[in-house]
């Protein structure tokens, strides 16, 4: 009568077996949430642990006895710390390939638009990194003429910022043209053509030809639209021509900003070619030249 048959046997594991695999289940996710509980608050610990301590005027990171170098986030804001000495820097700074700016004032990352020396930046408000153009755009109606040749050139090339790639040579037929295949000075000439004002041959453009256009001017006089060419005695890695767009900033194409592009003159060009070389530096000794 007690006997228990076959399929009695086999339905008792089946249950037995899917009250084993829930126990362990269970137990799989209770260790997941204890671990990743541990985790957390270990790190939120380590992070309220951090302090900013001050000796000789210098100020230091320290996570309990440990100094912290490199960028650190303490309390919400970001700080920098000399990979070597581990002392808190301020001002401009060179950070993960971009430029970011710490405020002097109390060593914090800042973000948006700020003048700093006589230049404007712009540092994202994601990551902190100067963007360049956008610092432009945010003071473009602070620079804006009522010159209309001048005000159409630059806005027909600022239509091709980050849409033309650098082409040696490209810019001198039609068809190339068409494909806003430029140079430096094919770029010029083609954008000045498209404000109204015709400065010379579009197939014979060069860097040389836009040196003899409009008037002379200099360097503390240069104002927007007008020329900056690089001196006649510049080497063939030097040799080059912008828009000045004011405040500051030039409108050009160049293989250094991987076509038409928007640079603040005291920027390094690039560190390869021309080691701490600024913009400005390679314009300077060269002309001026006011076209319109």
């Amino acid at each position: 009568m007690n006997k228990r048959t076959n399929n009695d046997k086999k339905s008792g594991s089946k249950n037995i077996d899917k009250k084993g695999q829930l126990i362990i289940l269970t137990c799989l996710v209770l260790l997941c949430f204890l671990v990743g509980y541990k985790i957390y608050h270990s790190q939120d610990v380590q992070a309220s642990t951090i302090k900013l301590v001050n000796k000789s005027n210098k100020t230091y990171a320290y996570a309990g006895q440990k100094k912290l170098t490199g960028l650190q986030t303490i309390n919400g804001n970001n700080y920098y710390f000399d990979s070597s000495t581990g002392v808190m820097k301020t001002g401009l700074q060179t950070v993960n390939g971009g430029t970011v700016y710490f405020s002097p004032a109390n060593g914090k990352m800042v973000y948006g638009l700020h003048k700093i020396d006589g230049y404007y930046y712009y540092f994202s408000k994601k990551t902190g990194k100067d963007d360049v153009v956008k610092a432009y755009e945010a003071v473009a109606s602070q620079l804006t003429t009522n010159n209309k040749v001048i005000e159409k050139t630059i806005s027909s090339g600022m239509k091709l910022v980050g849409k033309s790639p650098y082409v040696y040579g490209g810019g001198r037929t039609d068809e190339s043209v068409a494909k806003n295949e430029f140079d430096c000075s094919s770029f010029i000439a083609q954008v000045f053509r498209l404000g109204g004002q015709s400065l010379v041959y579009q197939f014979a453009a060069s860097t040389s030809l836009l040196a003899q256009t409009g008037t002379a001017e200099e360097w503390s006089d240069k104002a927007r639209g007008d020329l900056l060419i690089t001196a006649d005695d510049a080497s063939e890695d030097e040799q080059h021509a912008a828009i000045y767009l004011g405040g500051g900033f030039i409108l050009h194409d160049s293989t250094s900003t991987d076509g038409v592009s928007i640079s603040r003159l005291n920027q390094v060009i690039n560190k390869k070619v021309l080691g701490n070389m600024t913009w400005g530096q390679l314009f300077e000794p060269g002309h001026v030249r006011h076209e319109v």
